[in-house]
């Protein structure tokens, strides 16, 4: 995950390399070899000015096969602004 440059929105890296809004699109790693190999996609993403502050995060999958974070923060962070900002 990470924020883009663009907008500041929450996004998260596609299976292509890509960055998405929605978690469902988040390419997810299965061992720390593939957590690694993320992380120096999202590095390069990270040189090229698309996003910052990138890291993995903790994702689980709901009843419905759907991913989900299973931190409060990336809770927060996926449900978008806690606050009103208009």
């Amino acid at each position: 995950t990470g924020q883009s440059l663009v907008d500041g929105d929450v996004v998260f890296m596609a299976d292509n390399g890509s960055w998405s809004r929605d978690l469902q699109n988040a390419a997810v790693a299965t061992d720390a070899q593939e957590v690694e190999l993320l992380e120096q996609r999202a590095q390069r993403a990270v040189e090229e000015n698309m996003v910052i502050d990138v890291y993995p995060m903790v994702v689980v999958k709901d009843s419905q096969g759907n991913l989900q974070p299973d931190h409060i923060r990336e809770k927060i962070r996926v449900s978008g602004p806690s606050i009103d900002y208009n």
